[in-house]
């Protein structure tokens, strides 16, 4: 899925980004300060097309592995409403909260499908590439105290397909 160019992030998503680095938080933020985005706000909202392009060139310099990384640590500041407390229930309103932290045009989703009892197919139709999805899921198990299998499927999708069970 192509990024629609209205399509916005807001700070805190940013900021998760940003410490999903690691190592190469400076040169994220160094990157980012070139294109304009500075002085990251919680609360504020930034060009969801500018950010992906940033960690999507840190994935061909250092590996594709950063960008899972980088997915992992999303949920990690990410507050939760008290009925979500467990990792079925952040599954199944994972597009609900996708749709929370980005706004304008065309912004994708999350379908989430019950197949079984703890086994579900997640759908990521979102600009995020598969490897961030894969991480963000394994971020979430994470969260949650939820060991997870996750396995990914052949799809057209860019941002992939997962079977997840537990």
């Amino acid at each position: 899925m192509s990024v629609d160019n209205r399509v916005e992030t807001n700070g805190a998503t940013v900021r998760n980004i940003i410490e999903g680095c690691g190592v190469f938080q400076s040169r994220v933020t160094k990157l980012l300060a070139e294109k304009g985005i500075t002085d990251i706000k919680l609360d504020g909202w930034y060009p969801l097309g500018t950010v992906l392009d940033i960690i999507k060139e840190l994935a061909k310099s250092v590996g594709p592995n950063i960008l899972s990384e980088i997915g992992k640590t999303a949920p990690k500041n990410s507050v939760f409403p008290p009925e979500i407390d467990s990792f079925e229930k952040v599954l199944v309103a994972l597009d609900f909260a996708y749709k929370a932290n980005h706004r304008n045009g065309n912004i994708g989703k999350y379908e989430v499908m019950q197949l079984e009892p703890k086994k579900y197919h997640v759908k990521c139709d979102n600009p995020y590439p598969a490897n961030f999805n894969l991480g963000l899921l394994r971020g979430l198990s994470r969260k949650f105290s939820t060991l997870v299998r996750i396995e990914q499927v052949d799809s057209p999708l860019e941002g992939g397909e997962f079977i997840v069970k537990w």
